[in-house]
């Protein structure tokens, strides 16, 4: 007798499961909550709209990775940053796209666990090279509009820089203040 509850209890709750599982969308309207789950762990493909019905994101996930290429969009329907996740490292590692509203990139670079990783490229309003800031070695290098350097800075030499250039300006107002008196 025990077995057979045991068994109807199992009977019912599976199936209750399996008639909610049905029910989940096939895609979001507005929202960024994950709908594909099977035991738990997100597989394959999920699509996010604007209220409009555009696509916002399109994501893919392997074994509750993000995996393959994820693309994000404009209200427009303009490609906005494209990201390639790389799912044989075991960081979360991607290279990502970033584009104007115009279709024009502006940036691109290496993600690792959503943090900007190696050297990354800037663009300016006509899609050229206009600085790079690589993240390893603290280099900011710029760049005219045929790609010549024009300028190369480490980081820390940009913000001793920078300090002088206070110092400068506080030493400025200290005369000016005296020379008022």
């Amino acid at each position: 007798m025990k077995v057979k509850k045991i068994f109807l209890f199992l009977l019912v709750f599976v199936g209750i499961e399996l008639l909610a599982v049905s029910k989940l969308p096939k895609n979001l309207f507005n929202s960024d909550k994950i709908n594909i789950l099977k035991k738990g762990i997100l597989n394959g493909p999920i699509n996010v709209y604007y209220p409009n019905g555009k696509i916002k994101i399109k994501q893919f996930f392997i074994n509750n990775r993000k995996a393959g290429i994820w693309q994000y969009y404009y209200e427009n329907g303009k490609l906005k940053a494209e990201i390639i996740y790389n799912i044989m490292t075991n960081d979360e590692e991607g290279i990502i796209k970033n584009y104007d509203e115009k279709g024009i990139i502006i940036s691109e670079g290496k993600i690792v666990n959503n943090n900007m990783a190696g050297v990354w490229n800037y663009y300016d309003e006509k899609g050229r090279k206009n600085y790079t800031y690589d993240f390893v070695k603290g280099i900011i290098t710029t760049y005219d509009e045929k790609g010549k350097i024009i300028f190369q800075v480490t980081e820390k030499d940009l913000a001793n820089r920078f300090m002088e250039i206070q110092q400068e300006i506080n030493d400025d107002r200290i005369r000016a203040n005296e020379e008022k008196n």
